[in-house]
């Protein structure tokens, strides 16, 4: 028979189920294993803070830069170790514990020459970085070693400037990966925006680092002369006043005389970092790139030495085409800003008024440049009627684009020059001796005076000719172009026009506003589609098809 349950088991049994319930509750959640990554990130905090609190653990560095050297398999653990040996550096740089001292023991001085050698280690492998297509890695490489070269520079001022100078100093190496990687160009963009235009001393050492750099004939290859063009391009702060000097990165200078305080000083150190440049074996595009930033990035920088500038510009407005284009705005500065001799500037200006000019990519830019060279109204009558003819007659075989340019500028000219208007109509007067050599000039006409060979625009005899080139634009297939050049026939009652509306048009942009206006009336178009194209209705060829038939035979 079953045995009957006794009470005091019967309670036993609910006190165990209480107790195990109780249990559950009050009980902790059992905690995840740690991923190995997790384990590598906690080794690498605990490494930094055993090398902070004693030199015992300073071979903790190298385990630090073998994470650092595994950038391609593990870039999180690579980055981690980065940032605690930037911390690591940045301590022992303030403390001075890589400093030698004369009364330093053999261990103590072993120790400060392996902690440098560690460092350009880590310098060294962070610069590998710079050019690296992830641009989040590339950027937190020269974050972190302008952080250190930051430590160095604020040491106490003799070894400051060391840190400034030195070719195995942090500053001087990271510009020099920048200098050497073709493919830094967000660096060099990061390091200017971040560090360049916002510290005078930044910028200052800069200048010096890239003198320094190509001073050696070894250094002057194709791509580092890119690269250097490539940052110098972008700093755009020219100090105007000594007052300005006032933004440091390391420490504020304290001697008044030191040449970080002076604006002679910035000037002289941009002009040489320029003219060791200059002094490089530089290709057609080393000079295109140069020419494009000459009036902003490299002119402001000079006081002295301009000769050298006006030979470099000289030669590249003689060598024509696109080059002499992008030179024009330089020799003009130099006229204009420091009172440069060159009288044949005019006659060479005229030489590039040719067919190509008006379809170069720089057409936009050369027409401003030449508005601000015939802005004078001192310049001969004989001169302005010779552009004002040049460009009437190239006009002839112009895009629309560039026409709708010229038509203002040669209104604008007139007004500005009367004396050339007799270009645009003059009255019969037997004296004259226009009519003189062509008495029957009703009957047969007379030929046009205007010599497009000659080179002097002084001897054109533009002034003697006329602007029927602009008449016939008046019935140019492009309608905005032939109500523009009708005003010239129109009473010169209108003002100047603000030639900067009528610049950067081209065939897309001109479409565009075309296609872009409201249609006041709906064009009637009435069609029939031909059933057949080169058959007749009652079978053989027609008369399109015959032809197209002989044409095939004769062929």
């Amino acid at each position: 028979m079953p045995g009957v349950i006794g009470k005091d088991d019967s309670v036993r049994k609910r006190k165990r189920a209480a107790d195990i319930s109780a249990k559950s509750e009050g009980a902790k959640p059992r905690k995840a294993p740690k991923t190995k990554t997790e384990d590598t990130q906690s080794q690498i905090l605990s490494w930094e803070s055993q090398i902070l609190e004693s030199p015992d653990y300073y071979g903790n560095i190298a385990n630090l830069q073998k994470h650092i050297s595994q950038v391609d398999s593990q870039p999180e653990t690579a980055t981690l170790a980065a940032v605690a040996l930037c911390r690591v550096f940045c301590r022992l740089i303030a403390s001075e514990a890589l400093v030698r001292r004369k009364d330093a023991s053999d261990k103590d001085a072993q120790t400060v020459q392996m902690l440098r050698q560690r460092l350009r280690e880590y310098v060294q492998g962070m610069s590998g970085w710079i050019g690296s297509e992830d641009g989040a890695m590339e950027s937190t490489a020269l974050t972190l070693l302008m952080r250190v070269a930051k430590e160095e520079v604020s040491q106490e001022p003799k070894r400051a400037e060391q840190a400034w100078r030195t070719s195995q100093s942090v500053f001087t190496l990271v510009l020099k990966a920048l200098l050497e990687d073709v493919n830094a160009d967000d660096a060099r963009q990061e390091f200017v925006e971040k560090y360049v235009e916002e510290h005078d001393d930044v910028r200052f050492y800069t200048f010096l680092g890239i003198k320094q750099y190509f001073e050696e004939t070894s250094n002057r290859e194709e791509d580092r002369l890119f690269s250097a063009l490539d940052l110098l391009s972008k700093i755009e702060g020219v100090p105007e006043a000594q007052e300005q000097l006032e933004d440091w990165y390391g420490e504020e200078p304290k001697s008044k005389k030191h040449p970080l305080l002076s604006l002679n000083a910035h000037l002289k150190i941009a002009q040489e970092a320029w003219l060791s440049i200059f002094r490089s074996p530089l290709t057609h595009d080393h000079r295109k790139k140069i020419l494009n930033m000459m009036t902003r990035q490299v002119l402001p920088w000079f006081v002295t030495k301009v000769e050298t500038l006006t030979d470099f510009l000289t030669d590249s407005f003689n060598a024509g085409g696109s080059t002499a284009l992008l030179a024009l705005s330089g020799i003009f500065y130099l006229i204009t800003k420091k009172n440069i001799d060159y009288p044949d500037f005019y006659p060479k200006l005229y030489s590039l008024l040719d067919e190509d000019v008006l379809h170069s990519k720089h057409r936009s830019r050369f027409f401003r440049l030449l508005d601000s060279c015939m802005s004078s109204t001192h310049l001969p009558a004989a001169l302005v009627a010779s552009f004002i003819k040049r460009f009437a007659r190239l006009s002839l075989q112009a895009p629309p684009g560039a026409i709708v340019w010229i038509v203002p500028w040669t209104y604008n000219m007139l007004k500005s020059h009367p004396t050339c208007t007799f270009m645009l109509h003059r009255a019969y007067h037997p004296a004259h001796t226009i009519y003189a050599q062509n008495p029957d000039y009703e009957a047969s006409g007379m030929d046009d005076f205007f010599d497009p060979k000659e080179t002097d625009p002084m001897l054109t005899r533009a002034i003697d000719s006329s602007l029927w080139e602009l008449e016939t634009l008046s019935t140019h297939y492009h309608p905005n172009v032939a109500t523009l050049a009708k005003i010239i026939g129109e009473q010169f009652t209108k003002r100047e026009y603000q030639l900067e509306d009528f610049l950067d048009h081209s065939y897309a942009s001109l479409v565009d506003a075309e296609l872009g206006k409201a249609l006041k009336k709906v064009p009637v178009v009435e069609f029939e589609i031909p059933k057949r194209i080169v058959t007749a209705e009652d079978g053989g060829l027609n008369s399109l098809g015959s032809l197209l038939e002989s044409a095939i035979k004769a062929s």
